[in-house]
C-alpha cells in the first residue's frame, strides 16, 4: 500500500508543477490628443474616437482569453512646457481624470484597475524631439533639461529654473523655435497603457515524466518520504504557485497630484495712463488675460473742470476697448508683460475752452492699431508704454464768448488719420500668481 501511495503523490506533485504558469509581461497602448489648453476629451479630434474604439475592443477581447490577465490601465497625462507651470500641471491632472472617467464608464471597469500618473510638463519628450533637430543650441538645451531642476530655490526663494534658462538660451531664439516647431506636438495629452500578464503553461516532457514515475527502491522510499511529508511539500508548492497571482503586493504609483496642485492662476491688471493724469484727466483701465498671450481690456476717462467767470472749461469723458496679443521672451515667462500689439476702438465727447475760442463735440469715435511694451518694475507693478495709429472722426462746434453768451461760429467734421493714442500707464497686477518675482520680472 505504501509503495502505491508514494508514486501517486509524485504524479500529483509533477502535474502541479507542470500546471504552474509563467507570467509574461505585455501591454496595449494608445495616445489620446487634446486641443491646446483644453482638458475636455473630444472624440472626433485627431481620430480619438477610432483610437479609443480599438483600445476598447482589445480590452474586451481579453475577457475571452483565460491565458491573459489585465493587470492595470495606466494613464500618463501631460501638457506642453509652454506657459505657466502650475497651470500645465493642473491641466495634465484634469486630462488624466477626464480620460479615466470615460474609460471607466464605457468599459465597465472598477476604479482599482486605473492608475493615474500625471506627467506635468513633457520635458523628456521635448528633449527627445530636440535630439532630432540640427539647431546649433540643441546640445545646450538638452543639457539644461537634463541637469537643471524645474525650480532653483535659495533661502526659500525661487531664483532660477529650467524653463527660465531655456527661455534665455540663444537670446530667446531657442524658446521661440521650440514654441513654433515642437510644443504643438507635445500637446498630445495622454498615453494609455494597458498592462497585461500572459500566462504560458509549461508542457510536460513525456520522457522526464516516465523517468520520474519509475518505481523507486523500497528502501529509498522508506528513508526519503512518507505521506505526511509529501502532502506538506505539495501544499508549499501550491502556496508558491498562488503567490504568483497575488497582485496585492505590487506597488502601484500613487497619484499625489491633488496634494501638490495649487489653485489655477488668474491674471488681471488695473491701470492708469499717466499722460492723461498729467493733463488733469482722471482715468482708469482694466485688463484681463484670456490665455495664449491674448487679453481684453477697457479704459474710462472722465474730467469736468469749469470756471465760467473766466470762460474756462475742461470737460472730456469717454472710453476705449482693446484686444491685445503679447509675444516675445518676456511674454513667455508670464502673462501681461513684454511686447504687445492690439486693435482698439474709442468713443468720447468733450468741451474745451481756455478763455477764448472753445470747441464742443458731439460723439466722436476712433479706431486703430497699437504697439507697446509692458515692463515689470516691481512685484505687482508694470509700466506699459504704447502708441496707436488709426482714424478719428466726428463733428464738433466752434464757439466764442460774447457779451456773457456763447456764440456758435461753425460746425466742423473731423477726419483724421494718424496717431490717435499714446500711453505711459502705471499697471497694478492683480490675481493669483500674477507677480513678478523681482524687479525686471524674471521668474
Amino acid at each position: 500500500m505504501k509503495k502505491r501511495f508514494i508514486p501517486s503523490l509524485l504524479l500529483a506533485a509533477l502535474l502541479a508543477g507542470n500546471a504552474q504558469a509563467e507570467m509574461v509581461s505585455d501591454s496595449l497602448r494608445t495616445t489620446i490628443y487634446y486641443r491646446t489648453a483644453s482638458a475636455r476629451l473630444e472624440l472626433p479630434y485627431m481620430d480619438n474616437d477610432r483610437h479609443l474604439a480599438a483600445l476598447g475592443d482589445s480590452i474586451r477581447s481579453l475577457g475571452g482569453d483565460p491565458a491573459v490577465v489585465l493587470r492595470r490601465i495606466l494613464i500618463q497625462a501631460s501638457a506642453s512646457p509652454d506657459g505657466n507651470t502650475k497651470y500645465n500641471k493642473e491641466l495634465a491632472r484634469k486630462r488624466g481624470e477626464d480620460l479615466r472617467d470615460y474609460l471607466k464608464d464605457n468599459l465597465s471597469l472598477p476604479d482599482s484597475i486605473f492608475a493615474l500618473q500625471p506627467q506635468g510638463e513633457g520635458w523628456s519628450e521635448l528633449a527627445e524631439k530636440l535630439g532630432r533637430t540640427d539647431a546649433p543650441w540643441r546640445d545646450k538645451a538638452i543639457a539644461i533639461i537634463r541637469d537643471t531642476p524645474e525650480w532653483v530655490v535659495r533661502e526659500g526663494k525661487v531664483v532660477d529654473g529650467r524653463k527660465r534658462q531655456l527661455m534665455n538660451l540663444a537670446g530667446g531664439r531657442a524658446w521661440q523655435y521650440m514654441k513654433e516647431n515642437l510644443f504643438d506636438s507635445l500637446r498630445s495629452g495622454a498615453l494609455v497603457v494597458c498592462e497585461m500578464e500572459r500566462i504560458e503553461r509549461v508542457k510536460p516532457k513525456p520522457e522526464s515524466a516516465q523517468a520520474e514515475l519509475k518505481p523507486a527502491p523500497e528502501q529509498a522510499v522508506d528513508n526519503v518520504m512518507n505521506p505526511d511529508d509529501t502532502v506538506d511539500t505539495a501544499g508549499k508548492e501550491l502556496e508558491t504557485t498562488a503567490t504568483l497571482y497575488n497582485k496585492e503586493d505590487e506597488t502601484i504609483p500613487q497619484d499625489n497630484t491633488n496634494e501638490e496642485m495649487e489653485k489655477r492662476p488668474f491674471y488681471m491688471a488695473v491701470k492708469t495712463n499717466l499722460l492723461y493724469d498729467a493733463a488733469l484727466v482722471p482715468n482708469v483701465g482694466l485688463e484681463v488675460y484670456l490665455g495664449g498671450g491674448w487679453s481684453v481690456g477697457g479704459d474710462w476717462i472722465y474730467a469736468w473742470w469749469s470756471k465760467d467767470s473766466k470762460h474756462r472749461y475742461w470737460r472730456i469723458y469717454g472710453g476705449e476697448l482693446e484686444v491685445r496679443k503679447y509675444f516675445g521672451s518676456k511674454a513667455a515667462e508670464k502673462p501681461l508683460q513684454g511686447h504687445h500689439v492690439g486693435v482698439y476702438a474709442q468713443g468720447l465727447t468733450y468741451d474745451f475752452e481756455t478763455g477764448g475760442k472753445g470747441y464742443l463735440s458731439d460723439f466722436n469715435y476712433g479706431f486703430g492699431l497699437e504697439y507697446g511694451y509692458s515692463l515689470p518694475v516691481a512685484k505687482r507693478l508694470n509700466i506699459d508704454f504704447g502708441i496707436g495709429v488709426g482714424y478719428s472722426g466726428g463733428k464738433y462746434k466752434v464757439y466764442e464768448p460774447e457779451d456773457g453768451c456763447y456764440v456758435y461760429k461753425e460746425t466742423k467734421r473731423r477726419r483724421w488719420f494718424g496717431p490717435t493714442k499714446a500711453e505711459i500707464s502705471l499697471v497694478w497686477l492683480l490675481g493669483r500668481g500674477n507677480e513678478n518675482s523681482k524687479k525686471g520680472g524674471t521668474k
